[in-house]
């Protein structure tokens, strides 16, 4: 198959899951609101709209993690040292995370003037994951920075 059939098969996929998303996101919009009362809402939960828009989602996350996994798998055997540098990255957040996890947090819900009551945990985890998140992103302004400098010094 050459480039341009390609790259019209991939257009139509693109466009027909985008429609059907557009879809089950109207036939959610359009269900009752809190007001509607309790009754509604379950009818609502239990019926064809919600049922459509939650199995499309599904489907197209795994069909995500599908693709993206098998791009990895072609990768790492065509070129393991590249995709093992590239790995590096994923692998130093996830450190990261960990230390931030394991290291814990002295927020509660009620610290954090929550209106809803989260366990302990979910709270360790949200913070671990912003903090990790800070990090990266501090890292990432560090090297947008620096880069230029270094390069300009190195010459």
């Amino acid at each position: 198959m050459d480039a341009k059939k390609t790259a019209l098969m991939l257009n139509i996929i693109k466009f027909l899951l985008s429609g059907i998303g557009v879809l089950a996101c109207v036939l959610v919009i359009n269900g009752p609101n809190t007001t509607a009362g309790s009754q509604a809402v379950e009818e609502f939960r239990d019926g064809f709209e919600m049922s459509f828009a939650m199995l499309f989602t599904i489907v197209v996350i795994f069909a995500c993690v599908a693709l993206i996994l098998a791009f990895f798998i072609l990768h790492f055997i065509s070129q393991p040292k590249k995709t093992a540098l590239s790995i590096m990255g994923i692998l130093v957040s996830l450190v990261v995370y960990l230390i931030f996890y394991f290291a814990g947090t002295s927020d509660t819900y009620k610290t954090l003037l929550l209106n809803t009551e989260w366990s302990d945990e979910v709270v360790k985890t949200t913070t671990a994951g912003i903090y990790t998140t800070f990090v990266a992103l501090i890292v990432a302004v560090l090297v947008i920075v620096l880069l230029p400098i270094y390069v300009r010094f190195k010459k």
